[in-house]
């Protein structure tokens, strides 16, 4: 139970570390955006909607998973429950079959995409082969790392 509560504690400030650069990045994005010389006529409408969205999407993200976390320190009942879900051993094993079968399909997925752009598109080509890229080294990691430890 001690190590749950260290680890909701350390998740909390990261939570608040999360905030302050988040709420740092909007205000300079707010304020310096005409400065920064960026070419304003390439972004679209929708490309800034998304920025907007992911910004202030994950701010209110961190902020509820704070509240959520200071309220299960605080009740000692909600606290030894939540720390009996996290350790349950079928939740775990789901969350890894998913997991799995996510990444799998992200991959045959992404595969697909840089095959058909790489016919009609080269910049979207290049962009797409080397997220590829980066997907297959980050997975070939993850498997040299869980290998050795277990």
């Amino acid at each position: 139970m001690e190590a749950y509560k260290r680890r909701l504690e350390r998740q909390n400030m990261a939570l608040w570390c999360g905030i302050a650069l988040l709420a740092a990045l909007d205000v300079v994005l707010g304020i310096f955006w005409d400065d920064l010389g960026l070419d304003v006529f390439q972004m679209t409408q929708q490309a800034r909607t998304m920025q907007s969205m992911l910004l202030f999407g994950f701010l209110i993200y961190f902020i509820v998973r704070l509240v959520k976390n200071k309220r299960r320190l605080k009740d000692p009942w909600a606290y030894e429950e939540e720390a009996r879900r996290q350790g349950d051993e079928r939740r775990i094993l789901v969350g890894e079959k998913a997991a799995k079968l996510s990444a799998d399909l992200a991959l045959a997925g992404l595969t697909v995409a840089v095959f058909v752009t790489s016919l009609y598109n080269m910049d979207m080509f290049q962009a797409l082969y080397y997220a590829l890229l980066a997907f297959v080294a980050l997975r070939l990691a993850a498997w040299f790392y869980y290998s050795r430890k277990y």
